[in-house]
């Protein structure tokens, strides 16, 4: 496995995760116990971070998570005050890789995200990206002569201990390039943005307030979903209202961010929000235990 610094770029450190550990634990005649822990076996990964997944990819890297847990920052948001450290891709060719973040900054999610943004056939890496004193931004990595680079990245919030939520990714103008849709501050009036990636920078390309995707320390952040709800052959975005107890449908259609339609709900929305495969209705689970379903046809 390899560590990247993200100031240097250089390796940090290279090892056969499992072989070569053994071998300088029965050298120094130490006797240890390598638990691998239930997630991290169950995906098949090493240093998975706790209660975090690793994602599949179909091209180059065939998988990405979060690891090297760390407390430096102490935020909580997602429900304890341990954050990844380091960001990892596996390769085709069986290669693990990884970018170290370095001491001013953690990766404050639980998910990376797959998708290729600028149409060159391999997917970027994107993930919520905390500074200790400017609080969260939304950070796109990408495999790079081999390596895991930062490659852009949105403004940081400004203040410490303000974080952001990814709601999903897709081409929501309808211009064949995908946009990346966050909330930003989902727990204090959150303002819903969508950015894009051209000429290695991340373009805003429409903003809409009073969203929230988010319970303040859950584990669940997919609150939203993605599905063309006019049948404009555009696909548009479902996730809560500030407060969480009614949803709205938000189009980038046009080029401006605008809210379709509002359904109320009878309780709080908890999530995960599901897409059936048909991609026309919206499993939605609420607080009160409920269960909603909704789609263009309700």
């Amino acid at each position: 496995m390899e560590y990247v610094d993200t100031k240097k770029g250089t390796n940090l450190l290279m090892f056969r995760p499992i072989r070569d550990f053994v071998r300088i634990c029965l050298f120094f005649g130490l006797v240890l116990a390598l638990p691998a822990g239930p997630a991290a076996a169950a995906e098949g990964v090493q240093d998975l971070l706790p209660d975090s997944r690793a994602v599949r990819g179909s091209g180059l890297i065939t998988a990405a998570w979060l690891g090297q847990p760390v407390r430096r920052y102490g935020h909580g948001v997602l429900g304890d005050r341990i954050e990844g450290g380091t960001l990892y891709a596996r390769l085709t060719n069986g290669r693990t890789i990884g970018h170290r973040l370095d001491s001013r900054s953690v990766f404050e999610d639980l998910t990376v995200r797959l998708a290729d943004l600028n149409g060159n056939g391999q997917d970027e890496l994107i993930v919520v990206q905390s500074n200790l004193e400017k609080g969260s931004a939304l950070a796109v990595f990408g495999l790079r002569a081999g390596r895991l680079q930062a490659i852009a990245r949105t403004p940081w919030i400004g203040t410490r201990n303000r974080w952001l939520n990814p709601a999903g990714i897709a081409d929501y103008n309808g211009d064949g390039v995908p946009e990346i849709a966050i909330v930003r501050t989902p727990h204090i009036g959150g303002t819903l943005q969508f950015w894009q990636l051209a000429g290695g920078e991340l373009v805003a390309k429409g903003e809409q307030y009073g969203f929230s995707n988010h319970r303040i320390g859950s584990r669940i952040q997919d609150l939203s979903a993605t599905l063309d709800w006019d049948s404009n052959g555009i696909v548009d975005l479902l996730l809560p209202e500030v407060g969480r107890r009614s949803l709205a449908i938000v189009t980038l259609s046009g080029g401006t961010a605008r809210v379709l339609a509002t359904l109320p709900m009878p309780a709080e929305v908890r999530g995960p929000l599901t897409l059936d495969a048909g991609g026309r209705t919206v499993r939605v689970p609420l607080e009160n235990g409920e269960m909603v379903t909704v789609s263009p046809e309700r």
